[in-house]
């Protein structure tokens, strides 16, 4: 291998509750780690270094996207990409310092609802050795763009896998990012015709207009034939419940 070879590290989706991520190679965190903007403002990022070298990155906007799991990745545009402007484009953060960007949501003529993208902070220094090192930082920002606001979760179909989890594929069909977790969808688990359980699934966000998987965990405590029907709430899914049939 080149001694100038390339190490990456990209960090993407920091939890919906987190308010800064900390690149501890580079000794940098930035702040929020993500954000929504609505169309027309303006909003402060920050990012502080705590190493003892000049960090120089390098700004820019990319496409965000969620796999099937919800495990991030970049993509070449997404919905809002050409909405976003990040300023400056370079950023000289001294050592044990900090300094702020802007990211400003453009009021251009845009669909009502959330469109999803990614602000870049690329952070170039020596490993040593003779090798360079390469650390992307990924903020996730929303551009949420007025007008009518859509839920509609539209469950798909439902099935078991490795004998305790239940995954059902949940479709977005609103115009706005949803926050699966407890009251956003349910599984209630059945044993001959009696409730005995109702689940919340694994945390988990889905894009607008977008599929993906939401897990449920069966308890181990649960034997026999289950009947698991799993539900978005009122007002906020379509469609019918999903039934599974399941012997654990």
């Amino acid at each position: 291998m080149s001694r100038a070879a390339l190490v990456l590290a990209l960090v993407l989706a920091a939890p919906a509750h987190a308010a800064a991520f900390s690149a501890t190679r580079a000794g940098l965190t930035v702040w929020p780690a993500r954000a929504r903007i609505a169309a027309g403002q303006t909003a402060t990022m920050h990012v502080a270094n705590g190493s003892g070298r000049v960090q120089v990155l390098t700004l820019s906007v990319a496409g965000f996207a969620l796999d099937l799991r919800g495990d991030p990745r970049v993509v070449r545009a997404s919905a809002g990409t050409r909405l976003l402007r990040v300023r400056p484009a370079t950023l000289v953060v001294a050592p044990h310092a900090a300094a702020w960007f802007t990211v400003r949501a453009l009021p251009a003529a845009a669909a009502p609802g959330d469109h999803p993208a990614l602000v870049l902070l690329t952070a170039r220094s020596g490993g040593g050795a003779g090798i360079g090192v390469r650390l992307r930082i990924g903020v996730s920002i929303e551009v949420r763009v007025p007008g009518m606001v859509r839920h509609r979760l539209e469950l798909v179909a439902a099935r078991l896998r490795m004998r305790r989890l239940v995954d059902v594929v949940v479709e977005n069909r609103g115009n706005v990012s949803e926050r699966i977790g407890r009251g956003a969808l349910v599984a209630r688990v059945w044993l001959r015709h009696r409730l005995v359980v109702t689940l919340a699934p694994r945390p988990r966000e889905l894009l607008p207009r977008t599929r993906g998987v939401v897990e449920f965990a069966l308890p181990r405590r649960l034997h026999g034939r289950l009947t698991i029907v799993a539900a978005a709430p009122r007002g906020r899914g379509r469609g019918r419940a999903r039934r599974l049939s399941v012997t654990v």
